[in-house]
């Protein structure tokens, strides 16, 4: 008998395809459940939990104050979230690198109606280290992340990703 030849293009190719397999189905696995947390609502002080959200589609919003960005897609998601909330939806903003009462004007001159929640590095590490804002996840009815979004975005681009979960 004749020995087979490992080294082919074609040997190469598969074993690359594996590994992607692989790596795909490890990523997926990893960012799959989106970390718990308990912050103070920077209005009233009460505090929240994402597991107090669970069986609901949650966008949870990372901002900070000095963020145009932010603060320019911060409408939108309100409008979403008072469009969806008897839907069993809910919209979270997070304030990172901001005091609460930079938050509190924020809040009070957006007209914001969604519980907005002060942050700490330790959500953020969490989350992946979020370091750009905004940053924002889409969290499905069984507490799965199954969208991150980097950057401001529009109310007919979150729609399209809540929408199916809802």
């Amino acid at each position: 008998m004749g020995r087979k030849n490992f080294s082919g293009p074609a040997v190469l190719l598969k074993g690359l395809i594996a590994v992607v397999a692989v790596l795909t189905l490890a990523t997926a696995c990893w960012a799959a459940s989106a970390p718990d947390f308990t912050l103070p609502s920077v209005l009233n002080g009460k505090q929240y939990s994402l597991s107090q959200f669970k069986g609901k589609v949650v966008l949870v919003n990372f901002f900070t104050f000095f963020c145009g960005p932010c603060r320019e897609e911060m409408p939108s998601l309100n409008q979403i979230y008072k469009e969806n909330e008897g839907r069993g939806y809910v919209t979270l903003g997070i304030g990172l690198a901001s005091n609460p009462t930079q938050l509190r004007f924020l809040v009070k001159q957006l007209g914001l109606d969604y519980p907005v929640l002060v942050g700490n590095d330790q959500v953020a590490k969490e989350y992946g280290n979020v370091e750009v804002v905004p940053t924002t996840f889409i969290i499905d009815r069984s507490g799965n992340i199954v969208q991150k979004i980097v950057g401001s975005r529009s109310k007919d681009d979150f729609l399209k990703i809540i929408r199916p979960l809802l």
